[in-house]
């Protein structure tokens, strides 16, 4: 085989490129006793694939019963069974109107939203309270760093 097809072939195969043929190729040429020195690197690597290609099991893999995977399905149908009742209990139950915190008079509505309003103005300047520290707190640093 000729060296300029192999070198290009290598170049392919460590890209990730070559065909299952082409890499026989490969091996087959590089399991020759003779192999040029500057592509003596590559002769062990090919020679431990063609080596581990031959490697067979000698011992089996013993298989564990089905109880674990049987549990597990178990589990799932009963999940199952559980969604589609729960489901068909909550359409069953009459159609309530729920009280969603609407009102039918605007100024009463106006009254209520200020009254919310105002409760988180006060939280909000409770928790700005300590923000004055950090005021303190740059103070001081530009002291020191002037």
């Amino acid at each position: 085989m000729e060296l300029s097809n192999i070198e290009k072939l290598l170049e392919k195969y460590f890209e990730g490129e070559t065909t299952i043929s082409e890499e026989k190729e490969l091996k087959v040429y590089f399991t020759r006793e003779t192999v040029p020195s500057h592509l003596e690197r590559y002769k062990d690597l090919f020679q431990y694939f063609s080596e581990e290609s031959q490697v067979k099991a000698t011992r089996g893999l013993p298989l564990q019963s089905g109880t674990k995977n049987s549990r597990y399905m178990w589990i799932g149908v009963a999940a199952s069974v559980a969604l589609v009742v729960g489901l068909f209990v909550s359409n069953l139950a009459p159609n309530q109107q729920e009280n969603l915190g609407t009102y039918e008079d605007p100024e009463v509505a106006l009254q209520k939203t200020k009254e919310v309003l105002n409760l988180v103005s006060q939280y909000m300047n409770e928790g700005k309270g300590g923000l004055v520290y950090l005021n303190e707190f740059e103070n001081t640093k530009n002291k020191f760093i002037k």
